[in-house]
């Protein structure tokens, strides 16, 4: 039994090749199989920011407005997720951002003016929208911010 065979060139004569007669019709069938594939790519939960410092800025800190001054807060040991600060806090506002710039990430309140009695905090990217806590006269004291990252709270708890 003679096989009947066919050339053919592809893209310009770079490739030759000597196929059995019909192999193009199984090229063809496997490409069209190929193109009728269809794979669904489903995205799972987003991935948690991570960062290895944050700071506190703002009119209740004693930083004030003053960037480069910023506080650092102390990262929790065994949980990469918290950051920590105690000290004293007046009447003002109050964020969080994570590098001593104003266009870091920053972890704002939910709402500008938040009381701080309201733990929801929101991660806004290169700081923006600006939204603050808003300490009042008789919420100045002395203070444990527990601000957490990954759940994106922060817990005032007044000493």
């Amino acid at each position: 039994m003679k096989t009947r065979s066919k050339s053919f060139s592809y893209i310009s004569g770079y490739f030759t090749a000597t196929l059995p007669k019909g192999f193009h019709f199984l090229l063809l069938l496997m490409a069209l199989v190929a193109a009728s594939c269809k794979k669904e790519l489903k995205a799972g939960p987003p991935l948690a920011l991570t960062y290895d410092q944050v700071y506190m800025i703002g009119s209740a800190t004693p930083a004030a407005w003053d960037i480069n001054s910023a506080i650092a807060m102390t990262p929790t040991p065994g949980n990469t997720d918290e950051f920590a600060w105690e000290g004293p806090l007046v009447a003002g506002e109050i964020k969080f951002p994570t590098a001593r710039s104003w266009s870091s990430d920053t972890f704002m309140a939910s709402a500008n003016g938040q009381s701080i009695t309201n733990n929801k905090a929101v991660l806004t990217l290169n700081g923006s929208p600006d939204q603050k806590w808003l300490l009042s006269d008789a919420d100045a004291g002395n203070y444990k911010i527990t601000l957490n990252t990954k759940d994106q709270t922060v817990t005032f708890q007044k000493e």
